[in-house]
């Protein structure tokens, strides 16, 4: 168990996220769990993944910081959630909020979609800085000193209720855990011509990459 100081933890969440996406992950894969998701607070208020920027632009993904409609889409008033509360040193803390930082400067990063298409055939594969959520979520926990089985790529976020299973913090309702925000303007906005344009970019980029940049591990 790690050993930390008092009052600086990470947080894990899992989730059944309510997009069709997230459905469709779950029925496919026979999953629980389709999201994973890393919070610096107890609050959330600081809960990074890798996910879609908008709503209505389902093929821009990237590192975005989520807010409560991102689980809510601000209709449903269920949402299934698992925490994981890590207790961490200052160093440790301090590294992951360093790595989010790093990973925010870098515009090569994109979204891991074939991986997470292909996963029931495939269990995962890796791409030259492509995240998907759970990949994301486990090289976080990697840079908090786990050791990792296998390549992050090949994880889903329910392999995280055994794996992290006594940093067991809540499970439950989201909203139970969290009161609802303001509606998330940002996330809702419709997709213009430009957003078109940069998702058949991001298709381009993770083809090549998957072709001539692919890594085993």
């Amino acid at each position: 168990m790690i050993m930390g100081e008092k009052d600086r933890y990470i947080y894990i969440m899992i989730s059944e996220t309510t997009t069709r996406f997230g459905y469709l992950l779950r029925r496919v894969g026979k999953v629980r769990f389709n999201h994973a998701s890393v919070a610096l607070d107890e609050e959330l208020n600081e809960c990074w993944s890798f996910a879609r920027r908008q709503y209505h632009a389902p093929l821009i993904f990237g590192l975005v910081k989520e807010t409560m409609d991102r689980f809510t889409l601000h209709r449903f008033s269920d949402v299934q959630v698992l925490i994981f509360r890590i207790p961490v040193t200052e160093e440790q803390y301090q590294g992951v909020r360093q790595m989010i930082a790093a990973i925010r400067q870098d515009d090569e990063y994109i979204y891991n979609l074939f991986s997470v298409l292909t996963f029931p055939l495939f269990k995962g594969f890796a791409i030259y800085k492509a995240y998907s959520c759970i990949e994301f979520t486990m090289n976080v926990i990697r840079q908090l000193k786990f050791t990792l089985d296998m390549p992050a790529c090949r994880y889903t976020p329910d392999d995280l209720i055994e794996f992290l299973s006594e940093y067991r913090y809540f499970e439950g309702n989201l909203l139970d855990y969290k009161k609802p925000s303001e509606r998330d303007e940002a996330y809702f906005q419709p997709i213009c011509f430009s957003q078109i344009l940069q998702s058949g970019w991001n298709l381009l980029r993770l083809m090549k990459r998957s072709v001539f940049g692919s890594l085993g591990g």
